[in-house]
């Protein structure tokens, strides 16, 4: 807790900053790959396709939110390096996560629109209650998952940038800077410090009234 306490928290932040729109991106993708229709046999021995169960919802929220409890441990576990690039690692951990779940998104969309062949609201194309065509929805979620995953990424990119400019520039900074000399007085006649500081001496000696030993 005591190096928590003196710690940066710059990586816990980056990792919070991510943590949003991670969160919207992995449940899209966990909703086109965990998503599927509740069965239930009617009185003539047919199966009827239904709503998700709440099972099932709870799964996708569940997945989304460890994924993104996972990125705060890296985050947190960050600020223990004590490092001015530490915010690195939670940003590069936000792209590997994105990048993981965009990846199988096509394929993803592809199982679910067999498992929806109806669309995900269920009802036949021919019934004028039907408002959802089959793959319609998958591909509205798909490319949702797709914009805010690429949103990840480019705020990662643009955060470990702005990481590494400002610890180029502090280096640079405290390495090149030297106190510029005081301004010189038109007229003034310029001293030697040694003379300068001699005459100093001299003065404390005398018991600060010059031309007179102290006695």
């Amino acid at each position: 807790m005591r190096r928590l306490r003196g710690a940066s928290k710059t990586p816990l932040a980056v990792a919070g900053i991510l943590a949003v729109p991670l969160f919207f991106t992995g449940l899209m993708a966990f909703s086109l790959k965990l998503d599927k229709p509740s069965q239930t046999r009617t009185a003539k021995g047919a199966i009827k396709l239904g709503d998700p169960t709440k099972g099932t919802v709870g799964t996708i929220y569940l997945a989304a939110f460890v994924l993104v409890a996972a990125l705060l441990v890296v985050g947190l576990l960050a600020v223990l390096l004590r490092s001015r690039l530490a915010a690195v690692i939670p940003a590069i951990a936000g792209i590997i996560a994105a990048v993981v779940l965009l990846i199988p998104l096509g394929t993803w969309t592809a199982e679910h629109t067999k498992r929806y062949p109806l669309g995900v609201d269920n009802i036949p194309q021919k019934s004028p209650q039907d408002l959802l065509l089959r793959g319609e929805w998958e591909q509205n979620a798909e490319s949702t998952a797709r914009q805010i995953g690429f949103a990840t990424i480019g705020i990662a990119i643009a955060s470990i940038a702005l990481i590494v400019a400002l610890d180029v520039r502090r280096r640079r900074g405290t390495a090149g800077y030297t106190p510029p000399p005081p301004p010189m007085v038109a007229g003034e006649a310029q001293v030697s410090p040694a003379l300068d500081l001699e005459l100093a001496d001299s003065d404390l000696v005398r018991g600060r009234r010059p031309g007179r030993w102290r006695n």
